[in-house]
This record gives structure tokens, C-alpha cells and sequence, in this order.
């Protein structure tokens, strides 16, 4: 069970992205609201965004996929 090339890329590129969305949001939360709580909440926020996209569009080896379904 070796990960593939192109999930390696998918998994790096979807982290690489949230890294920088919550980086920018908390940059804008730190200017306009400053408010512990609020940070918090979006850090969560983005985690729990990334989790269920990552296990929503991950791709996957339809070989492995029809063994699983035996």
C-alpha cells in the first residue's frame, strides 16, 4: 500500500493552500477584529475545511478501491 505520485501531490498542494489561507485570515483577523476567540475559530475552521476536502476529493487507486468492496 504505497501512496501514488499523484496523491503525494494532491495532499502536498491542499496543504501548501489551507497553509496560506489561514495565514491570510489570520493576518486579517489580527488587523480588523483582534480578538482571541475569533482566531481560534477560524484555525478550526480551516483545519476541520481541509479534513473533510481532503477525505471528499482525495484521489484514489480504483484497483485498491474494488479489493476494499470484497
Amino acid at each position: 500500500m504505497s501512496m501514488k505520485k499523484r496523491a503525494i501531490k494532491f495532499i502536498l498542494a491542499l496543504s501548501a493552500l489551507s497553509v496560506l489561507i489561514w495565514f491570510i485570515g489570520e493576518i486579517l483577523i489580527g488587523i480588523f477584529i483582534n480578538n482571541y476567540y475569533v482566531s481560534l475559530g477560524w484555525g478550526i475552521f480551516c483545519l476541520v475545511a481541509c479534513l473533510v476536502y481532503s477525505g471528499w476529493k482525495c484521489p484514489r487507486d480504483p484497483i485498491e478501491d474494488d479489493e476494499e468492496d470484497k
